[in-house]
């Protein structure tokens, strides 16, 4: 039997060359292997981040719209540094969103951008530990109410709102204006200026709003004998004040030549009308003094000139002569003169019988023409005409609204704190007190628990809303308001 020596173990510096160089290679190999894997954690690898990339991309775009509707183009960005230690621990620090093209809210074409932070996927859902969004909508697909003429709307020069629509015109119905008018005399014609016009609580020039105060107003008065004038004319709270004034001339030759069959002539003198005629074929002047009375005029005889002498009404050859003369043939129904005006006093010259006309008449406000459209109430204000007119002109009005928009809860509220009707802004309050209002608010979508809207701004040509939230589970089609 032949006995074999064990083999004696030599420490590693015992060792030959060939085995020591063995020795080192493996223990650089395992040393290179750790390093290989510690960087791919640390590093990101081309190959392995661009297919875990692929991957997360198309897991997030999935989750946008339900699984039998139709793709929605999307753009998906994973931040927050390599991304085989976030794959590995199935969280991802940032993933950004964008959604170009989708219908939010209603709103076709609408944009929704979003950067979510530390996003896991557990069982029933994508849980975001915030994230904060935005939806961008074109102002040319903003929803216009049913039956309503279709808005625009525009970025106002303060950074708010500006919409215009049109206003119907059974809107107006309780709209309620006053305009202020100075009345003038022309001729035997009233004239009414406009001055201002109280609408909406504002009081605006006429010139400025020249459509709606109209032009000047004219009104024929009743005829005035020669000789009389309209003096002026004031409204006041009792009605339209008239003073009026002068003195009526009937000249001599105007007066009649035939009286009680008798051809007479007429001659003045020493404040008589002398009256020419001739009786039982003698020629006499009856010397008369113009008298007035009630709604008359009369010529009461003084003398009786006849065959050289003055006798007295109450002398024998007096009363001869008056008893063949019609006693009504010497008086004259005057004209009836509006109340306060009255016939003053009368004398006669040469020229004429002259009767003094004055005073002010009050005429009511119904006396005013109506203007057409609607009923007018008129009155007084400071020495100025009223018309109050409620109601609209029965025709459409563009207005614009101006405001800031604000969401209360998942409400868009447009509405305005001004209003531009006929080139003038008002206070929306007293605008929207007269007139029906119109929808100025649009339901948002409802937001997944933990998400709310933040805000709105106005761009040049859209609107952003802000969306922002915390601890956010989102169910696959929620963000675009998808239920599935």
């Amino acid at each position: 039997m032949t006995l074999m020596e064990p083999e004696t173990h030599r420490p590693l510096h015992l060792a030959g060359p060939t085995r020591r160089r063995w020795i080192a290679a493996a223990v650089t190999g395992g040393v290179l292997l750790l390093a290989a894997g510690m960087l791919a954690y640390a590093v990101p690898v081309p190959i392995l981040d661009g297919i875990l990339r692929d991957r997360i991309v198309k897991q997030v775009s999935s989750q946008v719209s339900c699984p039998n509707a139709a793709a929605v183009r999307t753009e998906v960005t994973v931040g927050g540094g390599p991304l085989v230690p976030q794959a590995l621990h199935k969280r991802l620090t940032e993933v950004k969103l964008i959604v170009p093209d989708a219908t939010l809210s209603g709103v076709p074409h609408a944009r929704f951008t979003a950067t979510m932070r530390d996003v896991t996927q557990p069982s029933g859902g994508t849980h975001v530990g915030s994230m904060d969004a935005t939806i961008t909508v074109n102002f040319g697909y903003l929803p216009t109410p049913a039956g309503t003429p279709k808005r625009t709307y525009h970025k106002a020069g303060d950074g708010g709102l500006s919409v215009d629509v049109t206003m119907p015109a059974a809107a107006a119905d309780n709209v309620q204006a006053k305009l202020f008018m100075k009345m003038r005399l022309r001729g035997e014609t009233a004239q009414s200026v406009p001055q201002r016009l109280e609408i909406f609580g504002k009081s605006l020039p006429a010139s400025q709003v020249g459509d709606l105060a109209g032009g000047v107003r004219s009104q024929q008065l009743p005829p005035l004998p020669a000789g009389v004038r309209y003096q002026s004319i004031t409204p006041r709270t009792d009605g339209v004040h008239i003073q009026i004034g002068g003195v009526s001339t009937t000249a001599l030759n105007t007066l009649p030549t035939d009286v009680g069959g008798r051809t007479v002539s007429y001659s003045a003198a020493n404040g008589l009308l002398g009256i020419n005629t001739t009786a039982i074929g003698v020629p006499l002047t009856i010397h008369t003094q113009p008298v007035l009375g009630p709604g008359a005029l009369t010529l009461v005889p003084k003398l009786v000139h006849i065959l050289g002498a003055d006798h007295k009404p109450d002398s024998t050859l007096g009363k001869l002569v008056l008893n063949q003369i019609n006693q009504d043939d010497l008086q004259q129904t005057l004209p009836t003169l509006p109340s306060g005006v009255s016939y003053r006093s009368v004398t006669v010259d040469p020229q004429g019988i002259k009767v003094v006309i004055g005073g002010s008449t009050t005429q009511p406000f119904s006396v005013l023409k109506q203007p057409p459209g609607n009923p007018t109430l008129f009155s007084a204000e400071g020495g100025l005409l009223t018309a109050t007119a409620t109601g609209g002109s029965g025709k459409d009005t563009p207005v614009v609204l101006y405001g800031k928009p604000v969401i209360k809860d998942s409400t868009l509220d447009i509405s305005p704190d001004q209003i531009e009707m006929f080139g003038v802004r008002f206070p929306a309050t007293n605008v929207l007190a007269q007139v029906a209002p119109q929808e100025t608010t649009y339901e948002l979508q409802k937001l997944p628990e933990g998400l709310t809207y933040a805000g709105v701004e106005v761009l040049p040509d859209g609107l952003r809303i802000h969306l922002t939230g915390e601890d956010i589970t989102l169910q696959q089609g929620a963000l675009t308001g998808a239920t599935c």
